[in-house]
């Protein structure tokens, strides 16, 4: 296990904000651009992803547990250039992601929902 920060950053995510937010993805997109605070949490939130990932064989997996509206911001930091509004609400519990990685590529996303919304 790893302690990290919370993905919640006061004065510019509170609790469980996102699950307010219409469109979350691009909501955390031009957050990320303004918040320093914001992008210091994604950033040591992505060095423990990619510590996992080190650790995997081609073709193997790694998993990442997380809560607290942690995961969303990373995956808009990962896919900058994704289209946020296809993605949906903000996860919920036991919802996540998938990334698919080819070296240090990330080269697909799909969100993983627990239960259709």
């Amino acid at each position: 296990m790893v302690d990290w920060p919370s993905g919640y950053v006061p004065g510019v995510v509170e609790h469980h904000d996102q699950w307010r937010w219409n469109l979350p993805y691009e909501h955390y997109a031009r957050l990320l651009e303004v918040s320093a605070a914001l992008r210091e949490v994604v950033a040591a939130h992505w060095q423990h992803w990619h510590r996992a990932l080190s650790k995997v064989r081609d073709g193997g997996t790694a998993l990442v547990v997380s809560s607290g509206g942690s995961i969303e911001p990373v995956l808009v930091f990962a896919f900058a250039a994704g289209r946020f509004a296809e993605w949906g609400s903000a996860l919920h519990h036991l919802d996540g992601a998938t990334l698919v990685f080819r070296e240090d590529t990330r080269i697909d996303l799909e969100i993983r929902r627990r239960w259709s919304r």
